[in-house]
């Protein structure tokens, strides 16, 4: 498959064929842009929880509260998110020497999926309640240049975002959450050239392979407006860890099917950022991911 020309293409030309001639830009883009780029998934409704059955319920007013269990604060309450998808277009935006701009569409994004995963477990238990978020997904994309030397390059991209929260509920429609969100990423690039009909180079290299951690705290709120439809509020930030910017926000809407089945469908905005410098010369990379989401959810 050949994507010269696409989006795609363009960025893992910059980071293939640049390494030695653009280090500073590399050593950015390595560490943030490409551990992001691609991601399907990425993960920021803590308010998934709310429609477990806990949050806004009051004995007396189940149907009020849109909660199709009855309230039970001794008891845990669960969620299971699976299947769920997020399209998002992707902005990248370099600052430095030379301001870079480019856009990756969701079209670009899918035409290189190999593999994707994304789901969300919820538990909760009075006001207490505790999140696993997991997105993994796996790129693969080929390009190739002809001349003197014919070669192929192959990308393999595997990333994902993982989050493990912790929430407590201040209010009966306001949650509170705190948590360690884990972005990793590993990058290889497999490399043939041949001139004419003999073999030049055949060589795999790992372009990057990190795990980064960052701490974070946020808010959710959500409002059941009958038994059937619920809306949903999300936000958190990165107060600490590897990246310099961390920041994503969501809204849901809640649609339930029956006291098992719910479908959920919203819009999510995530942005990822990272600086550093050399030769004088501050870079700032961010990658910032916004589109249309869509899931499924248990609850019991």
């Amino acid at each position: 498959m050949n994507l010269n020309g696409s989006p795609y293409a363009k960025i893992t030309s910059q980071v293939c064929w640049q390494r030695r001639a653009w280090p500073p830009y590399y050593a950015a883009m390595s560490r943030v842009a490409l551990s992001i780029l691609l991601l399907l998934v990425s993960s920021c409704a803590f308010a998934k929880e709310e429609g477990s059955g806990v949050s806004g319920v009051t004995a007396v007013s189940p149907a009020e509260s849109g909660n199709p269990l009855p309230v039970r604060e001794d008891q845990w309450r669960f969620t299971i998110a699976f299947p769920m998808i997020w399209m998002p277009e992707i902005d990248g935006k370099i600052r430095g020497d030379e301001p870079i701009d480019f856009t990756i569409t969701f079209d670009d994004i899918l035409e290189n999926l190999s593999f994707g995963i994304m789901f969300e477990l919820y538990a909760n238990k009075g006001p207490f309640g505790l999140a696993l978020r997991s997105n993994l997904m796996q790129v693969e994309d080929e390009s190739s240049r002809s001349g003197l030397l014919d070669t192929r390059v192959q990308t393999n991209l595997d990333m994902g975002v993982n989050d493990l929260l912790a929430s407590f509920r201040v209010h009966d429609k306001v949650r509170l959450v705190t948590g360690v969100r884990h972005v990793s990423a590993k990058i290889e690039l497999d490399i043939y050239s041949t001139l004419g009909d003999m073999e030049v180079l055949n060589e795999t290299i790992v372009v990057t392979d990190e795990n980064q951690f960052d701490y974070l705290v946020g808010i959710n709120f959500n409002h059941w407006i009958n038994d059937k439809w619920g809306l949903m509020l999300n936000a958190d930030l990165g107060v600490a860890g590897d990246n310099d910017r961390d920041f994503s926000a969501e809204f849901r809407a809640l649609y339930r099917l029956s006291d098992l089945n719910n479908f959920w469908f919203g819009f999510r905005y995530l942005q990822i950022g990272s600086d550093s410098r050399q030769d004088d010369i501050t870079y700032k990379v961010d990658m910032i991911q916004h589109g249309p989401t869509l899931g499924w959810a248990f609850t019991f």
